[in-house]
């Protein structure tokens, strides 16, 4: 049997914010400040496609073994 849950009924998202230390909390802010002012600003997205992220995850691991 499959049992779903809707998370955000369940998350408590005041339990999960006391996780952070202050420099990721800071981190976060900070990040979402940018995205919410580049979205106002009209700049667009730079989304990757999954073929193009995997391209330059294995270009990469080639170079780094290229060197060991």
């Amino acid at each position: 049997m499959t049992t779903f849950i809707d998370t955000l009924e369940e998350t408590d998202a005041a339990a999960l914010q006391d996780d952070l230390t202050p420099e990721q909390r800071a981190y976060w802010e900070a990040s979402i400040e940018r995205d919410l002012r580049d979205i106002e600003e009209g700049k667009p997205h730079k989304y990757i496609s999954g073929d193009e992220f995997w391209g330059k995850v294995t270009e990469a691991l080639m170079r780094h073994y290229e060197k060991v």
